[in-house]
């Protein structure tokens, strides 16, 4: 399939820097990891980069754009698990046989590459080598978010929600070297958001407007700016993923 794709040259930067921040990568191991990420492909939004259906191991990476894990109810309902920024995995496991619980999907036009050499180079090498330790440390905030988003659904108010996602979409693509700074582009319609928060899209453009008329948040086309992350950390109980990890 992949091979059908239109091919794109492009660097790995995003993932080298997301990486570095997760953990203490040398010359070698940023070598490694340009040297590893093959082919990449340019998709189309909505593309389905991977399927959730039965198991395998195919590693992938997004390099540019947005994607989303996501589970489709079987009347049309959709659940966004998390969404996949520059830098992420789509799918990347040492597991032999990784079961596959969501499909993946590109939101807007996208760059994938396969990652396929460096997670042979992750299963070779001894677990004490500074990629492999970087690579557990990475898999352990894989899980974090997982926790926030089950935090975000199970407990915390629309508001709480919101303010909660843009945290952590923003420390994200800032570990990416995408975006720094409180200000970052979010290029995905309200609908995407309402189906990550489990909310309405009314009930989605009401929380985002409450923010702003709050001064907490302002909106101009597809740029976000957190006027205040302080206050928002604080009312939504958001604890950095580096932290959770024990990088910060």
């Amino acid at each position: 399939m992949i091979a059908a794709w239109e091919r794109t040259i492009v660097p790995a930067d995003p993932l080298v820097r997301r990486l570095s921040a997760f953990g203490s990568l040398g010359p070698a191991e940023i070598d490694l990891l340009r040297d590893a990420i093959q082919r990449p492909v340019s998709v189309a939004s909505r593309f389905e980069v991977s399927t959730a259906a039965g198991k395998g191991r195919q590693a992938l990476l997004l390099v540019s754009g947005w994607a989303a894990r996501q589970r489709v109810l079987a009347d049309g309902r959709r659940q966004i698990i998390s969404f996949v920024l520059p830098g992420d995995f789509v799918s990347f496991s040492l597991h032999r046989e990784p079961l596959r619980y969501a499909s993946t999907v590109a939101l807007t036009p996208a760059v994938v590459a396969e990652a396929d050499m460096l997670l042979e180079a992750c299963i070779a090498q001894d677990y004490a080598t500074p990629l492999a330790s970087t690579m557990r440390t990475v898999a352990a905030a894989e899980d974090a978010l997982l926790a926030h988003q089950v935090t975000r659904l199970g407990r915390q108010t629309a508001y709480e929600r919101m303010s909660h996602l843009l945290l952590e979409l923003r420390e994200r693509l800032s570990l990416a070297g995408i975006e720094p700074g409180d200000s970052f582009t979010l290029p995905i319609i309200q609908e995407m958001l309402a189906d990550a928060l489990g909310l309405s899209v009314v009930h989605t453009n009401r929380t985002l407007q409450q923010l702003r008329r709050d001064g907490l948040i302002r909106m101009s086309g597809m740029k976000v700016t957190l006027v205040d992350a302080a206050a928002l950390a604080a009312l939504s109980d958001y604890v950095p993923i580096t932290r959770l990890v024990g990088r910060s």
